[in-house]
This record gives C-alpha cells, sequence and structure tokens, in this order.
C-alpha cells in the first residue's frame, strides 16, 4: 500500500470516527429535547420516600420534585462539601415531608431542565412545604425569567426569616464585600471579583452595595463564590 492509499485510509478512519459521535451527540440531544418537549399530566401527589436535600424529594412512584421557587444550600455531592446549612435543611426537609403523603400544586413552569417536576408541596396538615423552608431560614428564593405567583408571599416569609436570623441567616458566616453585581436576568449575584459576574452584560448588570439588599429583592448567591 503507498502513502497515499494509507492516508487516504486514515482520513476515512478519522471521519468514520467523526461521523460516529456525531450520531451519539445528535442521539443525546434528540433525547434530552424529548425530556424537556414533555407534554403529560404531572403527578397530583405521591408518598415520599426519599428526600434529596433541602428541596428536592422522590415520590414513590418515582418521579422527582423540586420545589418550586426555592434554592437550599447544597449537601456533600461527588467531590463537593456540602455548603453551610445544608445538610441542617435536609434534615428539616425530612422532618416536614418523609415518609408523608403530600399534594402537588403547579405555577407556570412545571418541568425543569433536568426533568423534576416544579411544584408546591403541600403537606396533609395544609401548609406548604416550599414556604415552611423559608420561614426556617433552610432556604433562597429562587427567582427566574417566569416568575411564579406566589413571589410576594416568599418575598415576605424569607425577609422574615432575615430579619430574624433564623436558619442559615444566623448559622452561617460570610465575609462582606463592598459591593455586589447581581444579574437582572437570573436574579443571582455575585462578589465584585468573581469571573461569572465579571460576564454578566451591562444590560442586565445591577449594583448593590448591601447583601441583605440584594437577598431582600429576591436574588440568590453564586454557587461558585458564595457572597
Amino acid at each position: 500500500m503507498d502513502s497515499r492509499s494509507l492516508k487516504n485510509d486514515n482520513s476515512f478512519s478519522a471521519f468514520a470516527v467523526a461521523k460516529y459521535w456525531l450520531v451519539i451527540l445528535l442521539a443525546i440531544s434528540l433525547q434530552v429535547a424529548s425530556g424537556l418537549s414533555w407534554g403529560g399530566s404531572p403527578p397530583s401527589g405521591g408518598k415520599v420516600v426519599f428526600v434529596c436535600d433541602g428541596d428536592t424529594i422522590i415520590l414513590e412512584s418515582g418521579e422527582r420534585i423540586r420545589y418550586l421557587g426555592i434554592d437550599a444550600p447544597e449537601v456533600a455531592h461527588e467531590n463537593a462539601k456540602a455548603d453551610c446549612f445544608g445538610d441542617d435543611a435536609k434534615k428539616v426537609n425530612s422532618d416536614l415531608v418523609l415518609h408523608k403523603q403530600v399534594s402537588l400544586q403547579y405555577d407556570r413552569e412545571v418541568i425543569d431542565p433536568y426533568g423534576r417536576f416544579l411544584a408546591y408541596v403541600i403537606l396533609p396538615d395544609g401548609r406548604c412545604a416550599n414556604l415552611e423552608m423559608l420561614r426556617a431560614g433552610c432556604a433562597y428564593i429562587f427567582r427566574s425569567s417566569k416568575d411564579f405567583r406566589r413571589l410576594e408571599e416568599f418575598l415576605l416569609l424569607q425577609r422574615e426569616a432575615i430579619h430574624k436570623l433564623k436558619g442559615m441567616w444566623g448559622a452561617c458566616p460570610v465575609k462582606s464585600a463592598k459591593t455586589y453585581l447581581g444579574n437582572r436576568g437570573s436574579f443571582v449575584f455575585h462578589r465584585p471579583e468573581c469571573a461569572l459576574g465579571k460576564k454578566i452584560g451591562a444590560k442586565e448588570r445591577v449594583n448593590f452595595a448591601d447583601r441583605w439588599a440584594v437577598l431582600e429583592q429576591g436574588y440568590r448567591p453564586c454557587r461558585f463564590c458564595k457572597p
């Protein structure tokens, strides 16, 4: 075999490999798109058999439910350590819902990009677990461009928890910065030196001088710079 033939064979092999991976990536994309375009009937409730953390549970039927409108501190996973109050928030959530029959109510968004149902989780006594987590200082408000209908109610409870130093608000020390960068699109705020914060476009960027002021407006802290 001459060098030209060998070169052509190698080129063909490279093309075949590239085509193979393109097909694989296309299949994955279609699977993800299928999940995002889900259009079935969401579950109306069920028995909670597992609590993942302070804002996510799994029902006996297998559905994963993400608490609408809140974001709890992270528990330890893979190589990442738990956030301050992450384990405490999970414990509070477990005490609220584990092994209980809950009902689910929905808002504008029903499913998130990870295939989890977004819901208000209603306890047997009629209380909303989402609100109880905020009341206890175990979660931040989670806003998006499609704000939910109960936002003002959530904001009121978060402000009360902050003023009373409930849960993480009194337990987790934070090093203050002179200013903070907020993103009007994502409702996430950052320390001024945060690489992600520096990428915020001029139209979306808003500056805050006080951490409590930005939290009271429903912005949540960046998971990387932890403002």
